[in-house]
C-alpha cells in the first residue's frame, strides 16, 4: 500500500500512570514496536510516532494528541493507528465523537489492532460497547485510586504528586517524606517575616517581583522541565497575592500534613475544588518545619485582621492593632498627602461610618500613640530583662488569676449550650409527635421548628468557638517563657516598628478622653501584650512580691 506523501501515518501510544501497574506490555516503547511492525507489515508509508506518557484516558488536553489535531485538521494526516480504543482514550463519548464523526469528516482512516478496528472496511458493530467497557474501566479505576489515596491519606502520609513551594521529596523515601529545599527556604521565611513587618500579600508579591525572585511555579519548571497549569514560563517572576496568601495560610510550613484539602469534581472533570474543613485530615510533626509556632500566630493574627488598603507610600504599621475600648471596633487612621504627618489621628471606625449616636470619636493622634507604646514597651521589655524571675512570678499570678475566671465563666456557658443543644433535639422530637397527633397544627409546626432550628445551628456554630477558646486560654497560661525569649532577641528598641508592634502587641484600646473635646483631658489606652496580657504598674506589684518573698525567707 502506498500512501500519498504529503500526509502522515501517525502511530499514536498513551500510556497513564495506572496502565503503567499493568506491566511492560503497555509501555510506550512497546506500544511503538508493536506499532511500528504493524506499519511496515501492511506496507504504510511516510510514519509518524507521537505519544502521551502519563496522561489518563478520560484527558483529552494532552500535548501529543493536540499536536495530532492540530494535523487533522491540515489535511496533513492519512491513517491514525493506535494498539487498542484505550489508548486512544477511555472517554466513550469523546472516543465515538472522534471515530464516528470527527476522523470521516476529515477522511483519516482509524485501525485499533488489538480491537480488529478499522474504518475503510466499515463499521464494527462492537465498538460502541468496546468505548463503553474502557470508560467503566476508568470510572473503576479511579474508584479504586481514591480508596487507596484516601486509606493512605487517613494513615497520615501525604498524598500530594509536588512538594509544596519551600521542600522537596526526601531522596530516600521520595512518596510520602518531604526535606527542606535549601534554595527556597529562606524565600518561605522572608514571605513570613515581612507579613509580620506589616506588609500585605500585594506589597510582598510586587517586593519580589521587583528584586526577581523566581515564582513558584517557574522554579518548579527550571527544577522538573515540567509545565504546570497556569504557568507563563515567559515570565519567570510573576508572584501574585493570592500565591503568597496561600503560603502564609498553609501549615505545611508548621511541619504539619493536612491531607484531603481537595477533590475533583468526578473521574472525566479534573477540576479541583476544596473540600470543607471539617473533612480535612490533619497530623502534628509529620516533617521539618520552615517557621517557628510563634511567628505562625503572629501572622495569623495578622491575617485575620487584614490589612486596610492604603494610597500612602507606606502601610500604617498601626494597622488591625488599635480598637475603641467602648464598641471594639478598629481604630481608623486618618493621614492625606494634604496634612502634616504630626497631625496623623485615629477615630472610631464606627464614628466615622453611623456617627455620634453610636459611638464617640475615640480621637487620637498617631504621634501620641506611638510616644506612648513605645515607652510603654521599653518600660515592660526593661523590667522582663532586668528583673525575670520576679516578672515572670508577677505575670503567672496575674494571669493565672484572671485566666482561671475567664476559663469558669466560658465552661459555665459551654455546660448550659451543651444542655440546651440537647433539649432542642428533645423538644423537636416531641414537636413533631405532636403535630403527627394533631395536637400541634401545620403551621404551629412550621413556626416552632424554624425557631428550634435557628437556635440550634447557632449553638453548633457557638459550641466548639467557646470549646477552642478555652484551650486557647488553658495554653496561655505559662507563655511568659516565650514573651522572655522575645526580649532577649530584640534587645535594643529605639524606635516603632511594624515587626515590633506585631511581635510584642496583640491589640491597643483607646478609650474616650474624659472630658470630650479637650486635648489635655485623660483618655485611657490599654496595650494588651502578646503571651503576657495587659502589665499594670509592674514595679510595685515587684515590690510587694519582693517584701513577701523577703518575709518568707525570714
Amino acid at each position: 500500500m502506498i500512501q500519498a506523501n504529503l500526509k502522515y501515518t501517525i502511530l499514536y501510544g498513551r500510556l497513564s500512570q495506572e496502565d503503567e501497574r499493568d506491566g511492560e506490555s503497555n509501555s510506550i516503547q512497546n506500544q511503538r514496536l508493536m506499532l511500528e511492525k504493524y506499519a511496515t507489515d501492511n506496507g504504510f508509508e511516510n510514519i509518524l510516532f507521537l505519544s502521551d506518557d502519563g496522561y489518563s484516558g478520560t484527558n483529552f488536553n494532552r500535548p501529543a494528541w493536540k499536536e495530532l489535531m492540530n494535523l487533522v485538521e491540515n489535511n496533513e494526516v492519512a491513517t491514525i493507528i493506535v494498539k487498542g480504543m484505550s489508548r486512544l482514550g477511555r472517554d466513550y463519548l469523546l472516543v465515538g465523537q472522534y471515530t464516528e464523526m470527527i476522523f470521516p469528516s476529515c477522511g483519516v482512516r482509524f485501525i485499533a489492532v488489538s480491537n480488529n478496528v478499522d474504518s475503510l472496511y466499515g463499521d464494527n458493530d462492537f465498538t460502541p460497547f468496546v468505548n463503553l467497557f474502557n470508560d467503566f474501566y476508568a470510572k473503576d479505576t479511579s474508584r479504586k485510586i481514591r480508596s487507596v489515596v484516601k486509606s493512605k491519606a487517613e494513615r497520615g502520609e501525604r498524598v500530594a504528586t509536588r512538594a509544596p513551594y519551600g521542600y522537596k521529596k526526601d531522596e530516600n523515601n521520595p512518596k510520602s517524606k518531604i526535606v527542606p529545599d535549601e534554595d527556597v527556604t529562606p524565600i518561605v521565611q522572608r514571605i513570613f517575616s515581612l507579613c509580620v513587618e506589616g506588609k500585605g500579600p500585594t506589597q510582598i508579591a510586587n517586593q519580589l517581583n521587583k528584586e526577581q525572585v523566581y515564582s513558584p511555579g517557574y522554579y518548579y519548571y527550571i527544577k522538573t522541565g515540567i509545565i504546570l497549569t497556569n504557568v507563563d514560563v515567559t515570565r519567570p517572576y510573576a508572584w501574585s497575592s493570592a500565591c503568597i496568601a496561600d503560603i502564609l495560610e498553609n501549615e505545611v510550613y508548621l511541619g504539619h500534613t493536612i491531607n484531603l484539602q481537595y477533590t475533583t469534581l468526578s473521574y472525566k472533570n479534573k477540576k479541583r475544588i476544596e473540600r470543607p474543613k471539617s473533612e480535612h485530615l490533619r497530623f502534628e510533626n509529620t516533617h521539618e518545619p520552615l517557621i517557628t509556632k510563634e511567628i505562625w500566630d503572629i501572622v495569623q493574627d495578622i491575617r485575620e485582621h487584614k490589612k486596610r488598603r492604603t494610597n500612602m507610600e507606606e502601610q500604617d504599621m498601626f494597622s488591625g492593632l488599635v480598637r475603641c475600648i467602648d464598641c471594639g471596633e478598629v481604630m481608623t487612621l486618618h493621614r492625606a498627602h494634604t496634612i502634616a504627618a504630626v497631625k496623623n489621628n485615629f477615630m472610631c471606625s464606627t464614628y466615622r461610618k453611623r456617627g455620634k449616636e453610636k459611638c464617640s470619636s475615640h480621637y487620637l493622634r498617631e504621634i501620641h500613640l506611638a510616644a506612648i507604646v513605645l515607652d510603654d514597651l521599653l518600660r515592660v521589655t526593661h523590667f522582663a530583662r532586668q528583673q525575670e524571675a520576679l516578672f515572670i512570678q508577677y505575670i503567672n499570678r496575674k494571669n493565672n488569676a484572671e485566666t482561671r475566671r475567664e476559663i469558669e465563666r466560658l465552661q459555665r456557658e459551654l455546660v448550659l449550650m451543651r444542655r440546651r443543644h440537647t433539649e432542642l433535639s428533645t423538644l423537636f422530637k416531641r414537636l413533631y409527635e405532636d403535630n403527627v397527633l394533631g395536637k400541634v397544627t401545620n403551621e404551629q409546626f412550621r413556626m416552632l421548628s424554624g425557631d428550634y432550628n435557628a437556635e440550634q445551628k447557632s449553638l453548633k456554630e457557638s459550641i466548639p468557638q467557646t470549646a477552642e477558646r478555652i484551650e486557647e486560654l488553658q495554653t496561655s497560661i505559662s507563655n511568659v517563657t516565650r514573651f522572655i525569649d522575645k526580649v532577649k532577641r530584640y534587645t535594643e528598641i529605639n524606635e516603632l516598628s511594624g515587626e515590633l508592634l506585631n511581635v510584642f502587641i496583640e491589640k491597643i484600646e483607646v478609650g474616650e478622653r474624659a472630658e470630650r473635646y479637650s486635648r489635655t483631658a485623660e483618655q485611657e489606652i490599654v496595650i494588651h501584650y502578646r503571651d503576657i496580657g495587659v502589665v499594670g504598674a509592674f514595679a510595685e506589684e515587684a515590690e510587694k512580691i519582693a517584701e513577701q518573698q523577703q518575709r518568707q525567707t525570714a
